[in-house]
């Protein structure tokens, strides 16, 4: 039995062959598809569609991006995925700061937490246990004892 992303790609990839064409919403819900079916490299040639045809790209799909690049160590990858949300003007939310902080954390970057959890509390985001839970851990991981 397959999983409900793999299906998602079955069906995203069978497409033309019943006449439809994806659109914005299909492609931000296919990157997410791919990210969570374990194909990185078609989750990330998709982005780079996005960004050539300048597709609307959803919060979600950013978030997938984040993660995806945490998950295989490429810490400096979550923060270009980050700029380039802010450069087109997509709206960020709690998910992809917490998804940042906890890249940071694993990164052993607590300054670059400290930032983005600044920045997340000046857009207007009440920080829940999770972002401050991460922050420490961040911290936490970075000591070391004599």
């Amino acid at each position: 039995m397959s999983s409900f992303p793999d299906q998602a790609v079955e069906w995203f990839e069978k497409m033309p062959t019943f006449g439809c064409d994806p659109d914005d919403v299909t492609y931000s819900a296919m990157i997410d598809a791919y990210g969570r079916a374990g194909n990185v490299d078609m989750a990330f040639s998709l982005y780079d569609c996005a960004r050539i045809e300048k597709w609307r790209i959803d919060p979600v799909t950013f978030s997938t991006l984040i993660k995806i690049h945490g998950q295989s160590g490429n810490f400096d990858g979550c923060l270009n995925v980050y700029e380039e949300m802010k450069a087109i003007g997509a709206r960020t939310n709690l998910v992809i700061y917490n998804t940042l902080l906890d890249a940071m954390g694993r990164a052993k970057r607590p300054w670059q937490a400290k930032k983005i959890y600044k920045e997340m509390t000046e857009n207007g985001f009440s920080p829940n246990w999770m972002p401050r839970l991460r922050l420490c851990w961040g911290s936490l991981r970075n000591l070391t004892l004599l």
